[in-house]
């Protein structure tokens, strides 16, 4: 609900830590290249898809903008965005009654995707459930005006993780909650510590104040509140001091060495040094809330621990979740945002595209030219195998082969093997792109 909302947001814009996390987890999404794939290799599946391609660069706001608040679901556990379409009337559109239409790239009369704008989580309410547990829309009380409720068909609902088709999703934060809370209880103790110089501010007064003060007595009571208010406001800043009367105890043979007012800092005693050191249970919150994320490789660098190896093993496993991330909010666009376009323009949906994202992979290609070295030495017959080399030329970032490169080496090519085992991988490759695979 709208408290958990406040707590995400509390927890992404005050910890660093938190905010660490999901900056490199925004930059790293940022670099995602998003393509859009034909339905098959037909011109009238390719034309579809350029139509689909042009949603994404002819909406008031920019395509990448739209990923950067989508990703606010890893904060929040959900992140609802509601589609407002527009039709694509060029350049100079008419004025409907006295209001000018959207002004779009194209003047194909078309209804395309005038924006998506984010539905803030903290203002989000109430949803609307069906019988089954289906979500119906929500309710949405904005920061000015009344309560606006708006229908899932109309919204683009984002989410992480789910669990029994909760529509507000789990949070990427929900298992650093605790972490978080006890890094900013013991931030804010350390702090005061020093402000009290690091020990616990101790004013002894006579008793007979006290005595008085119980009795009451008006001067009595108000001396004990003034000393009350030293006791609790003594902190190093600009006004730090104490004043005190400087009056002892009378003796028998005249005035004492005891002071009836003395103020001394009492530092704890009879405890290990280490158990005061907050730097290091700091240390050891803010190293669950990176391993809840599988981004604890974040601390390498930061200490004598960790082997390059094991920090490779890490950032691996932390592009696997990203790449899981995003491959589900595409799952969203080509199951809710599509078919919805594809059904108000009356397209057959049988060329449908889908978008696809494309994240760097990120290989280390020291250990995958060793394989590779190790395999050739094994006497293994890796070429010529197209799928092979371009396998390891995406590993590489080099483009793949082309069917006329293929044609060009099957050409050039003596050995009767070799000429059919090419032909073979490319004739392959073309039934696999009639099939649409």
């Amino acid at each position: 609900g709208q408290q958990g909302a406040r707590i995400y947001r509390e927890m992404t814009d005050n910890s660093p830590t938190v905010g660490a996390v999901l900056f490199a987890i925004a930059q790293s999404i940022r670099k995602v290249e998003w393509r859009v794939e034909p339905a098959n290799s037909s011109p009238q599946a390719q034309e579809m898809a350029d139509f689909a391609d042009s949603l994404r660069y002819d909406m008031s706001d920019t395509w990448e903008n739209f990923v950067t608040e989508a990703l606010t679901m890893l904060s929040y556990g959900f992140a609802p965005h509601e589609v407002v379409y527009k039709a694509r009337l060029g350049d100079d559109p008419p004025v409907l009654d006295g209001i000018p239409l959207p002004k779009s790239k194209f003047n194909d009369g078309r209804i395309g995707i005038r924006r998506m704008p984010l539905r803030g989580q903290d203002t989000i309410i109430k949803w609307f459930l069906d019988p089954n547990g289906e979500v119906k829309g929500l309710t949405q009380q904005p920061y000015t005006g009344t309560l606006i409720d708006i229908p899932i068909s109309k919204l683009l609902l984002f989410r992480p993780a789910q669990h029994k088709n909760n529509p507000e999703g789990r949070s990427i934060l929900r298992n650093s909650f605790r972490p978080y809370t006890f890094i900013r209880r013991l931030e804010e103790q350390e702090a005061i510590m020093v402000e009290r110089f690091g020990g616990l501010p101790t004013l002894y007064v006579p008793n007979s104040l006290l005595e008085a003060a119980a009795g009451g007595d008006a001067n009595a009571t108000m001396a004990l509140n003034t000393y009350k208010k030293i006791i609790t406001n003594v902190r190093i800043d600009e006004q730090m001091g104490v004043i005190l009367p400087s009056d002892t105890y009378q003796g028998q043979t005249g005035p004492s060495a005891i002071r009836m007012y003395e103020f001394e800092l009492k530092t704890p005693t009879g405890r290990s040094s280490g158990a005061l050191n907050t730097d290091v249970i700091i240390a050891r919150y803010k190293l669950d809330i990176m391993t809840s994320v599988m981004a604890d490789f974040l601390t390498l660098g930061h200490s004598s621990r960790g082997t390059q190896s094991l920090s490779l093993s890490k950032v691996d496993m932390f592009f696997q979740a990203i790449e899981g991330w995003v491959n589900g909010m595409a799952a969203v666009l080509n199951r809710h945002l599509l078919p919805r376009i594809w059904r108000i323009n009356a397209l057959d949906p049988a060329l449908m595209p889908e978008y696809v994202p494309d994240l760097a992979q990120r290989i280390d290609l020291d250990s995958l030219g060793n394989y590779v070295l190790h395999l050739a030495q094994s006497g293994m017959q890796m070429f010529p195998d197209m799928d092979l080399e371009n396998f390891l030329r995406d590993a590489s970032g080099m483009p793949d082969i082309s069917d006329e490169s293929a044609y060009a080496a099957s050409a050039n090519a003596t050995d009767p093997e070799v000429l059919k085992k090419i032909l073979q991988v490319s004739m392959a490759r073309r039934v696999k792109k009639l099939r649409g695979g």
